[in-house]
């Protein structure tokens, strides 16, 4: 099968990435230069007319956005557990995916991207801050939810689920997030980092 992912080094794109290594399905990658604007060229805007990352080609068509590649890379390799195959399981991934994309992802945009909020740049640092303790604010739910001695958001295994919320984590910690007061978290982030499917990921990503 010949897939296509268009990602970008440091981007949300790696969770679909590392949702293909969990897999076993091998891809090529395309880079993309989200600094440098390729996002928004008309060539790239031809096949993502989102123009966002990631987008994955498949022979079945593209498919943009983390949580319609998870389904679609979930249902290639149902055994991988990229998303737990069924039920109230299944459910609970997915609302944890939607927290990830539609919370926490937008408020590690405005935290990181303030420039492009607004283009006063007297307004950057309040945009910023109040990202910040709105995300402190909202991982708080994910440091609950661990409270009962789970290992991921899920329970006892890992999902992609986990992958979305630990890179929204770690770009917020970048820009001053911090896990000081969220101890079931930092341990949470650690053991996610030494999930192998992540470390393929972040290897195939260029210095």
């Amino acid at each position: 099968m010949n897939l296509t992912l268009f990602a970008a080094p440091g981007s949300c794109s790696r969770v679909a990435l590392t949702a293909l290594a969990a897999a076993g399905l091998p891809c090529t990658l395309a880079w993309v230069d989200l600094a440098g604007g390729q996002q928004r060229q008309p060539v790239y805007l031809a096949l993502n007319p989102k123009g966002k990352v990631p987008l994955l080609d498949t022979p079945e068509g593209t498919l943009s956005d983390n949580l319609a590649i998870a389904t679609w890379v979930d249902a290639q390799a149902p055994a991988a557990g990229v998303l737990p195959a069924a039920g109230f399981a299944r459910a609970e991934a997915m609302g944890w995916l939607g927290w990830a994309a539609g919370t926490l992802h937008p408020l590690v945009y405005r935290l990181r991207m303030s420039a492009r909020i607004h283009p006063d740049a007297a307004t950057h640092e309040a945009i910023r801050a109040a990202a910040r303790a709105e995300l402190q604010a909202a991982l708080g739910a994910a440091e609950a939810v661990l409270a009962d001695g789970r290992d991921w958001l899920g329970g006892a295994r890992w999902s992609l689920a986990d992958t979305y919320v630990a890179w929204a984590i770690g770009r917020a910690q970048l820009s001053g997030v911090e896990l000081t007061a969220l101890p079931r978290l930092t341990a949470f982030m650690a053991r996610h980092d030494a999930l192998p499917a992540w470390r393929q990921a972040l290897a195939q990503e260029p210095a």
